[in-house]
This record gives structure tokens, sequence and C-alpha cells, in this order.
């Protein structure tokens, strides 16, 4: 028995490192400090280090991996970044550089942080890799997914908790803006929407995964219930934590975008599991995120969500003038771009007495398309948005190519979605906590094992075809 339990705790060693590693970079206010960024980043190196050298399954799952559709755009993205810490880049150095006499003149505006940058980015794939290793066996990842579930209920209980009890400060020191928004352990309450909206969306696909799996064989009758109750009282207490501690961040778009990714997320999964029958399965998780929001809001004071969104048209504005503005200096910049990190430079040099009120606060365009083109240039930009979309379709054919994991692939999908579309309007994959999450959500539903169709194509004689299908569905 003894033996048993070892066994099954180190099965769970890996998942809850992973998941600690995540909620960890959270609660160290999203590392979106120098110091923290690169400590967190340290670490996941060190998590990967460790795995990789320790464990053969995760050696083996990394050289089944087909991985080179992604590792090509990201190589230019690494390629171009270190380009910009030299004069080489497309376009030339930066002429502020003139102005420093014996200064090494870069196209980066701050070769130091467009360093710390790159060993972001390399995080961001030590993160990936990891979530790759740890995707390509099933019941793995499913245990990975659900630590990030239980870590998020427990992050969500501390954030809910504590925006009850001290709303105006985080960790004993005043909050920096907008205490009356819950911003967890974040500074902006619209990055907290992000992560909860995530939280959300994964919710969804959890208790439609317990349902299906505890639902009675034939027609649903209410003494079923009694069955039901247990299996399905944590995944709605995640959902409802989560849904309630995004309605509380008063975040409007991040509201708005996971309630349209949430009811596509449903849609897909009614879609896939139509054929079994198990179509009431994502409507009881839509009903349950619809009464997860309902119940935040009466929680909440409704004059403030109102406040909120009467105040749409003045920030519209003020978006509009840091949109202007920016735009104006990506073109003025469009190859190679200012650098990485660069942003808090260029939004000095291009402030104005017109823009100055919409500027001065500024830590991020809230527009991460916008900012990736700012600083890397459309070269780097380009390369950047290969990578995900790359991502994405490895995603997908991951979900298509096996039944199993399915619903958790397309939950992930969701995910990706949120943070894009999200990303239009704010900045959460700026902060590195967040990102390195997103990286290593990405990376358990790319790690899937090859369907069974498509490894018997490629081991029939002459299945060639099936080789090229085969890196398509890993």
């Amino acid at each position: 028995m003894s033996g048993g339990r070892a066994e099954a705790a180190r099965a769970w060693t890996a998942p809850l490192i992973a998941a600690v590693l995540v909620f960890g970079g959270h609660l160290a206010l999203g590392a979106n400090a120098t110091s923290l960024a690169l400590g967190l980043c340290a670490v996941w190196f060190a998590f990967l280090a460790v795995l990789l050298a320790a464990a053969p399954w995760a050696r083996r799952a990394l050289q089944r991996a087909r991985l080179g559709l992604v590792g090509a755009p990201f190589a230019c993205v690494l390629v171009l970044a270190i380009l910009s810490l030299t004069p080489a880049g497309v376009g030339g150095p930066q002429p502020i550089w003139r102005q420093v006499p014996g200064a090494l003149a870069t196209v980066s505006l701050d070769p130091y942080a467009t360093l710390v940058q790159i060993v972001l980015v390399l995080a961001l794939a030590a993160a990936f890799v990891a979530g790759v290793a740890l995707g390509a066996d099933e019941e793995r990842a499913r245990r990975t997914l659900r630590s990030l579930l239980l870590l998020g209920m427990a992050y969500g209980a501390w954030a809910f908790a504590d925006h009850a009890i001290s709303p105006a400060l985080l960790f004993g020191a005043p909050r920096p803006f907008e205490p009356d928004r819950l911003s967890a352990s974040f500074g902006s309450a619209n990055t907290a929407a992000t992560l909860f909206g995530a939280l959300t969306l994964l919710g969804l696909v959890d208790l439609s995964g317990a349902y299906r799996a505890a639902r009675p064989g034939g027609a649903f009758q209410a003494r079923d219930l009694q069955r039901l109750a247990p299996a399905l009282v944590r995944p709605l207490i995640a959902l409802a934590l989560a849904a309630t501690c995004l309605v509380l961040t008063q975040s409007r778009a991040g509201m708005l975008a996971t309630a349209a990714v949430g009811v596509a997320l449903v849609g897909a999964l009614a879609i896939t599991r139509a054929r079994t029958g198990a179509v009431a399965a994502p409507l009881v998780g839509a009903g349950a995120l619809a009464a997860g929001l309902a119940l935040a809001s009466v929680a909440l004071n409704l004059g403030a969500l109102q406040q909120r969104f009467s105040f749409l048209r003045a920030d519209a504005l003020a978006r509009g003038q840091v949109f202007a503005a920016h735009w104006a200096a990506v073109q003025a910049a469009p190859w190679s771009g200012y650098g990485l990190g660069g942003f808090a430079h260029v939004n000095a040099m291009i402030m104005n007495r017109t823009d100055a009120a919409a500027l001065a606060s500024l830590g991020a365009a809230h527009d991460v398309y916008l900012q990736w083109l700012e600083q890397a240039g459309a070269l780097g930009a380009a390369a950047m948005f290969a990578t995900v979309a790359l991502a994405a379709a490895l995603l997908a054919a991951a979900a298509i190519g096996r039944r199993r994991l399915r619903a958790w692939r397309i939950g992930i999908g969701a995910v990706l979605a949120l943070f894009l579309v999200h990303g239009a309007s704010d900045y959460a994959l700026e902060v590195p906590s967040m990102a390195l999450f997103l990286s290593l959500l990405l990376g358990l539903g790319v790690g899937a094992p090859p369907s069974p169709l498509l490894s018997r194509r490629a081991a029939a004689p002459g299945g060639g075809g099936g080789r090229g299908a085969l890196a398509v569905a890993q």
C-alpha cells in the first residue's frame, strides 16, 4: 500500500510543481518587475532542467514531439531580438544614440531591457516545452490541469476574501490603482480579469466533464441528483469563484470577452458531444456560469458596474489618443521597432501637451498587437504572430486527432482566444506570469500523442503521407 501511495505521489509531483510555479508567479505581483521576472524565469529553467534530467518519460515525450513548425518562427523572434542589440537591424540604429557620445548605437532604445525580454522569451519556451512533456501522457495532462484548477480555486478564494477585507491594501502596502476593483495580486484589475476569465472557461470544461463522468445512463430523474451532487461540488465552487472574481474586477472588456468566448466554447463542446448524447453537459456548465455571474453581481454594489460602463466613451477617447500616438511611433520605425522592453522610453519620447493626460501614467499600450509592432517591428511581430498561430494550429490538430482530452484542448483553445481578444484592449500578455501560464497551457494542449488512426497510417507500408499528418497532429 505504501508503495502505491509513493507512486501516486510521484505521479502528481511534476503537475503540482508546474501549477505552483504558475500561481507563485501570480502571487509575486505577476513578476511584473525586472528582478521578479528574472527570478521566475530562473525557476522555470530549473524546473525544465530537473524534469528532463530526472524523468525519462519527459525525454521520451520530447523525442516524439514534432515542434519544428513552432520552433522556426520562434527562432526568428530570438534572432531578431538579438540583432536589435546591434546596429544591424533593418533601418539601422535609433537616431537618439547620436546624442550619446561613445555609446554603441543599437536598434534597441534600452539594450538591458531587451536582454531581460530575451530571457523571458526563453522562459516562455521552457514553460511550453514543459507543458509538451506533461501533455504527452493523458493522465499526466489531466493531473496538471486539475492542479491548475485546484490552485486557481484557492487563489480565487484568497482574492475574494482579500478584496472583501482590505480592498485598498495588497500584502500590507497600498494598491496602486482603483482599490474598489478586484485586482488580486496584480497591479491591474484588467490582468486579474484575464486570469479569472481563463479559469472560468477551464472551469466550464471541468464542470462539463464531471457531469458527463457522473451522469446516470438513460433519462435524467430527480433522484439522480444525489449521485451527481458530490461530483459537481468542487467544479461548481471553482467556477462560481472564478466568475465572481471576474465580475468583481469590473473589467468591461474582460467580462464581455469571457462571455463571448464562453458561448463559443459551450457551442463547441455541444457539437463535439452531440453524437454521444452529452449535449446537456455543456448546457449545465453554461447555466452554472450564468448563475455564478448572477451571484457575483448580487454580491457586488451594482452601481459600480453601471459607473464603469458610463465612463466607456471617455475611456475610448483616451485609448484613441494612446493608439494614435503609438501608431505614429510604429510608422517611424516600421521594420525593426524600438527593441523589446522599450515601451516606456518610446512613450516618454512621443508625449506632448495634447496627449500627456492619456500617456503620462501609461505602463503599456493597452493593445498587445500595437505594442508588439512598436517593440519588435513588422518583422519581429510577424514572427511572434506566426509562432502563436502555428501553436494554435497544432492545438487544433491535437484536438481533432484524439477524442480523449478533446474537451480540455478545446478549453485551452478558448483560453488562447480570450487572451487574444482581450489583448486588443489590454496587456495581460505583457505580464510575465500570465504569459508563462498561457505558454504552459499551450504546451499541454500541443503535447498530444498521435491519434491511433494517424499512427497506423504512418506505420503502414507506403504511408509516407501519414508521417506528415502525424507531424501536424503532434
